[in-house]
């Protein structure tokens, strides 16, 4: 049997940045995955990722977000695109009070926008308009990808191809059991995406996972140059920069509850084809009504829509994140420091203590 010093469970956005994290401490570490790199079966794909440090889901998630932008920018300072992001919404509602909330807490740069001053979007009257300049966007595959390669580079071997199908504790750390072997490890890293709750069963983890819709329409306008966010009474709908004559549309609110995230269908649906195709017509009046591509993701979510971030119980060398809720890839390199610190008896450099699983616990 094969032994290392730390294996990851699942190498997508997060897991991917565990094994670079781990490997460049220059532990021997193995990561395993069933698809293959920069797949397309869970959550980290479809080209882009909004990433933003005004913080309208928690303030307390801003430290977190200032030491992932320093990480993303060690590991290859031409993935943190800084486009800046735009807010549309209700004075009163979740995302502009949740914006002014962090950007006031942490003294972070946000702008209050005169109506009419972006006439390439059409908000509902009497909305506000917040700018976020340091926002952006991270191309999601390369990534992925950046993480993996620099990982093997610094002596991590990864593993694709070959489904685990159990872990357990042993007084030497933990052995892990794929379709094709058996490891070993002196600490665990469990970062599973959709797959969570089985590979963490026995916590019984309030997961539930909503297939996802992307949507890419024709844009030859040179306007839309940064991100933007609407907080709309129907939901919420969010998009990225231009490029290539097409533009990224989604919606972060909704999703289509599954029981199965790798036999669910990637086939778009009639609804939320209709709910994105009438935000467009209604709130993007120099975009096309024509769709050029569609793609689906997962979002795992938890109750409170916070993620899970935590060691496992009782066993202070298995560490987790699960439950990303839709809004975690811009996380996922201070997630991958983060689960390391934790599975290796460290302090985490940034402080995810609010993140635990007690919450969810049983007195």
């Amino acid at each position: 049997m094969h032994h290392y010093d730390l294996i990851v469970l699942g190498t997508g956005g997060v897991g991917s940045a565990a094994l670079y994290h781990a490997a460049r401490r220059g532990l021997r570490c193995l990561g395993l995955d069933r698809f293959p790199p920069a797949h397309d079966r869970g959550s980290s794909h479809g080209e882009s990722r909004i990433i933003r440090q005004s913080y309208f889901e928690h303030p307390s998630y801003v430290p977190m977000l200032k030491r992932s932008y320093a990480l993303w920018d060690q590991l290859d300072p031409s993935l943190l695109v800084r486009s800046g992001v735009v807010y549309f919404g209700p004075t009163g509602g979740q995302i502009i009070d949740g914006v002014l909330a962090s950007a006031r807490q942490h003294d972070l740069g946000v702008d209050l926008l005169a109506e009419n001053a972006l006439p390439h979007f059409r908000a509902p009257a009497g909305f506000t308009a917040l700018f976020e300049a340091d926002a952006g966007w991270l191309p999601v595959e390369q990534c992925v990808l950046a993480h993996l390669d620099q990982a093997v580079a610094a002596g991590a071997e990864h593993r694709w191809g070959e489904a685990v199908v159990d872990w357990l504790a042993v007084d030497s750390g933990v052995e892990v059991v794929t379709e094709c072997g058996r490891y070993s490890a002196g600490a665990l890293v469990v970062a599973g995406g959709a797959w969570s709750a089985r590979l963490l069963q026995s916590l019984a983890l309030p997961l539930t996972v909503h297939r996802k819709h992307l949507h890419w329409f024709r844009c030859e306008d040179s306007r839309y140059q940064s991100g933007f966010f609407f907080d709309l009474p129907q939901g919420q709908f969010y998009g990225f920069p231009a490029a290539g004559g097409r533009l990224k549309v989604a919606e972060h609110t909704g999703g289509e509850p599954v029981s199965d995230p790798l036999s669910a269908s990637r086939e778009p649906s009639a609804l939320d084809s209709q709910r994105i195709e009438a935000f467009v017509r209604e709130h993007l009046p120099g975009v096309l009504d024509e769709r050029l591509h569609h793609q689906t993701c997962f979002y795992t979510r938890t109750p409170d829509e916070h993620f899970i971030v935590d060691r496992y119980p009782g066993r202070r060398n298995v560490a987790f994140a699960a439950g990303l809720s839709g809004h975690g890839f811009k996380f996922a390199s201070v997630l991958g420091e983060t689960l390391v610190d934790l599975a290796t008896g460290e302090t985490p450099a940034a402080d995810c203590a609010f993140l635990g699983l007690s919450r969810f616990q049983q007195p």
